[in-house]
């Protein structure tokens, strides 16, 4: 069976059609409209949509990828337009509170945390140890 989309004013003067209003459809419906695209948005499901990943209660935004540092590079300018969203939209929708790793064990080279911890040491974040005192 096939569904055909009905035809509302939106499309006809849309340029671009973003198909899924997760948060990745919604950052760049966000995105290409601040650089003047007309953009429609559709999703198949209610907004939001209860198996989002953005709907649940425990996401973290996060800069530590390992050694990983494009990715690392990628999670800070995500972090930054999380920060400016906030001023744009006049309204906490990131809330920057911190993150901790623990390990059963000290951190060795080659471990994701401690080739994330000097990693995000040579970026020049706040990074800082702490130890058990076991």
């Amino acid at each position: 069976m096939t569904r055909t989309l009905p035809r509302v004013p939106c499309f006809a003067m849309a340029r671009v059609v973003i198909v899924g209003a997760g948060i990745n459809g919604v950052t760049a419906a966000i995105e290409l409209r601040k650089r003047g695209h007309a953009v429609a948005l559709v999703d198949p499901g209610p907004l939001p949509h209860p198996l989002a990943a953005s709907t649940d209660i425990s996401k973290v935004v996060r800069a530590a990828y390992g050694a990983d540092e494009d990715y690392t590079e990628l999670a800070e300018r995500s972090i930054q337009l999380w920060r400016k969203w906030n001023e744009e939209f006049n309204a906490e929708l990131y809330h920057e509170v911190g993150v901790m790793f623990m390990r059963q064990r000290e951190m060795r080279p080659g471990d994701f945390e401690y080739e994330s911890f000097k990693t995000l040491q040579r970026r020049g974040h706040k990074v800082e140890r702490m130890h058990s005192g076991l």
